[in-house]
């Protein structure tokens, strides 16, 4: 279970573009346990599992990942991290006006 929770608590992160250190100061915890979750050393409290429910309007179901559904928020949010990612490098690349590979 660690493993799954870890693994949301780092994809929210994400997904909401912040650093550890912002999760940390918005959770009211240092930035080093913030990591300790993200790795599954440590187990979130209850308090930081309510607020993080709370603050980035997630479903409770997603921590403990065991119903179909659960399994589908969690992609629909690793797709959406992904398409943000790949958004923001397009913008980079577009940023350097860097001219078409010629592959041929």
């Amino acid at each position: 279970m660690n493993e799954h929770v870890a693994f949301v608590i780092k994809i929210i992160r994400e997904s909401n573009k912040l650093t550890q250190a912002e999760l940390a100061e918005e959770l009211g915890v240092t930035p080093g346990h913030i990591g300790s979750l993200e790795q599954g050393r440590a187990k979130p409290s209850f308090d930081i599992m309510e607020s993080i429910i709370e603050k980035y309007k997630i479903d409770a179901n997603m921590f403990f990942g065991k119903t179909q559904q659960d399994s589908k928020s969690i992609h629909e949010t690793i797709v959406k991290l992904t398409q943000n990612l790949l958004s923001e490098v397009s913008e980079k690349v577009g940023a350097y006006n860097l001219p078409a590979s010629d592959s041929e």
